[in-house]
């Protein structure tokens, strides 16, 4: 408890009759939790609650609700999830065919004007009927007076209309063949609508949502997003440059973003960022600037980049600054961010001998994770930043398609932090879904969507969970001094549960509600 001095304990809300879970010191079973401005200025027993009450508190009786530090979903994709929340979902279990798809973008075309782009989201051709995409004219089935772009769950392809092949440019074979990721009919030799991969021209010919439809839909996932708990998000998407930069500003300004936001430099930005004299930490306590997303294979194209600009790209952005965050999709990114780590150090020691001066770095995803790696991880000092709500969703065909020895390579998180290497939780939104509690129950029961639990010597207790989804976080974005735990001077960033998730059962988790989400002091949303 902070001493009491002549001038009282002048706070402005005082959470009581509330479990407290701090994430760092233990939980009180019953307790208090003052705020002055956006800090906490206490945290203590209920019988302390004489101290603050006075003229302009609000006191907030929690019912015996527990209060945890905000969640930080600390790898998701703030704009692509807005973006998402205005486009027609094609998303499992909604939609499980390719005629259930059709009826839904037909519905969508049925109230839009002619010749506007109608953007669907979300299909998986492993979650339909036919395990396979729809073709170009079966969205024409849809409709033929809208160019269509139908997005896959991953990001990574998308099955566009006639129309929107068109407008496109691509309506034929030959230099668009199958080679520049251009699927064609091995018949007929036309495209089939599948494009795998980046593409300028795809990219180009749809028009980017207007000022109007971007607010509408961030205002959306700000509140989908308090609505779980999330006080932070940390924006990690490798397309981020100064004009996401600017975007986020003024959505900020605008009162659209209730979340803190803290926004990677994409792989193609470091120049502008660098000439502007801004790297990570550079912002404020709303909106800053994160680390340097170093994500090659995914701005090329090319799975496995060369070593030699991996390291050379890694070593320039931590001289101007960057903290660095490496996109780990798969044991061979893994290897080489390591190698490229180990390079940055030496190179700078050459230069100030001693310690590496180094603001940190990351690994994204790093999915699967041979345990003969894990003593190079922990030398590396990097921060792990995964997402265990992939177990249920692709854990299922890791499953089949890897040894059974293997199984427990994949999320490998109690290997992860027996070997004292700092983990992170986080979403992947829009990807996976935001909330949390999905994220928590899989690193707890380690179950895929089809009910087979992946190597159980893996999972972790409720409250370990809990810690990497907020303290965790903060860490990982190098905020952890401001934030992440709850007590005196911290960021009074706090989500009020109906239930204590360390006291359920690991099948209960995913239903616990968020009954109040506190950002700054404020109370910005309640149930």
């Amino acid at each position: 408890m902070v001493p009491r001095t002549r001038t009282g304990m002048s706070a402005d809300l005082v959470l009581h009759n509330v479990r407290i879970f701090t994430c760092d010191d233990g939980r009180q079973d019953a307790g208090l939790v003052a705020i002055r401005g956006d800090r906490i200025l206490a945290v203590g027993p209920e019988h302390d609650l004489g101290l603050f009450a006075g003229t302009g508190v609000t006191l907030l009786d929690c019912a015996g609700a527990t209060a945890i530090p905000g969640f930080n979903d600390a790898h998701c994709h703030p704009m692509s999830l807005a973006i998402s929340l205005l486009t027609v979902d094609c998303s499992s279990p909604a939609v499980r065919s390719i005629p259930e798809l059709q009826a839904r973008i037909r519905e969508r075309a049925d109230r839009t004007t002619a010749d506007c782009w109608i953007r669907a989201t979300g299909f998986d051709e492993a979650l339909l009927a036919e395990g396979r995409p729809p073709t170009r004219w079966e969205l024409d089935g849809a409709t033929s007076r809208h160019p269509v772009v139908l997005v896959h769950a991953t990001g990574q392809s998308c099955v566009l209309n006639s129309a929107a092949l068109q407008r496109a440019g691509i309506c034929s074979s030959g230099p668009d063949g199958a080679g520049q990721g251009i699927r064609l009919d091995p018949d007929t030799g036309e495209p089939t609508g599948l494009v795998v991969g980046r593409q300028d021209r795809v990219a180009r010919a749809i028009p980017p949502p207007d000022a109007g439809e971007l607010e509408r839909g961030m205002r959306q996932a700000s509140l989908t997003c308090l609505a779980q708990g999330i006080t932070s998000v940390q924006d990690t998407s490798w397309t981020n440059g100064w004009h996401q930069w600017q975007l986020w500003h003024r959505l900020v300004a605008a009162g659209a973003v209730g979340p803190r936001v803290s926004m990677m430099a994409g792989t193609e930005s470091l120049r502008t960022f660098r000439e502007a004299g801004l790297a990570t930490g550079n912002g404020d306590r709303h909106l800053r600037l994160g680390a340097f997303k170093l994500a090659l294979d995914e701005s090329t194209g090319v799975p496995h980049p060369p070593r030699a600009e991996i390291n050379e790209l890694a070593l320039v952005a931590h001289e101007a600054g960057f903290q660095l965050a490496f996109h780990v999709p798969d044991p061979w990114m893994l290897e080489v961010s390591l190698a490229a780590i180990a390079f940055v150090r030496r190179r700078c020691q050459r230069h100030a001998p001693g310690e590496c001066d180094s603001p940190g770095f990351r690994l994204e995803h790093c999915i699967v994770c041979p345990p003969d790696v894990l003593g190079r991880l922990r030398a590396s000092r990097a921060t792990v930043v995964t997402q265990p709500a992939f177990m249920h969703r692709f854990g299922a065909s890791y499953g089949e398609a890897a040894p059974p020895e293997q199984t427990g390579w994949f999320c490998p998180i109690a290997s992860l932090r027996r070997h004292g290497i700092d983990v992170a939780f986080s979403s992947d939104a829009p990807l996976m879904g935001s909330n949390p509690f999905a994220g928590i129950q899989a690193a707890v029961t380690r179950q895929t969507d089809a009910g087979q639990a992946l190597d159980l010597r893996q999972a972790v207790a409720a409250r370990d969970a809990l810690e990497m989804y907020t303290a965790g976080g903060a860490r990982a974005s190098l905020e952890g001094g401001d934030k992440g735990t709850i007590r005196a001077g911290m960021l009074a960033d706090l989500a009020l549960l109906d239930r204590d998730p360390t006291r359920l059962a690991a099948g209960e988790l995913s239903g616990v509600k968020v009954l109040r989400t506190i950002v700054g002091g404020r109370i910005l949303w309640e149930a």
